[in-house]
């Protein structure tokens, strides 16, 4: 079983294959888990944006029915129109002069 026999020295192959797929599937293992804690310090950091933007310190009072409603604001000053220059005219191509 373990000395000269039957195998016809196949062990040694065996040793090297389990050596590299062991090293392929630390690999493996070893990517997701840098894949992982990335995706997991992206997620944390999104998620703490929307709560800074949701948060309720951010959005002003709600008021109550007893108070008077604020003054109403001008509207923004309208955008002047885009100053984009006229297309030019298409014109068809003349076909070629035939022989």
């Amino acid at each position: 079983m373990y000395g000269p026999g039957h195998g016809w020295g196949f062990g040694l192959f065996w040793q090297i294959g389990a050596f590299l797929g062991g090293l392929v599937l630390t690999a493996a293992i070893v990517v997701l888990a840098i894949l992982l804690v990335r995706y997991l310090i992206v997620a944390t950091r999104a998620a703490q944006l929307y709560v800074d933007t949701h948060s309720p310190a951010a959005t002003p009072p709600a008021t109550t029915s007893t108070e008077t409603p604020p003054a109403a604001t001008e509207p923004p000053p309208a955008t002047p129109p885009s100053t984009k220059p006229a297309p030019r005219p298409r014109t068809p191509k003349t076909p070629p002069a035939a022989l």
